[in-house]
């Protein structure tokens, strides 16, 4: 009982000298937040990219899909 009661007084002492030595940090420090907003080009956007080359490529594939018609003869 005696070890478990000094084993918790020194985990609190560790814990108070961390939590002061946290507060003491947290108190110097400097945050600068910033809300400004960005007016990029639309082009620039990752979604207008993403459709872009979605249409490119369904516009590939239906020109392809053009050139595999069914040239078969058929004799009668």
């Amino acid at each position: 009982m005696r070890v478990l009661r000094n084993l918790l007084a020194s985990a609190a002492a560790l814990l108070a000298v961390t939590a002061t030595r946290a507060a003491a940090l947290v108190q110097g420090a400097k945050v600068e937040i910033k809300t400004g907003e960005s007016h990029a080009a639309w082009y620039t956007q990752p979604v207008w990219i993403a459709i872009g080359v979605i249409a490119l490529v369904l516009i590939i594939v239906l020109i392809s899909m053009a050139g595999r018609r069914n040239n078969t003869t058929v004799v009668k």
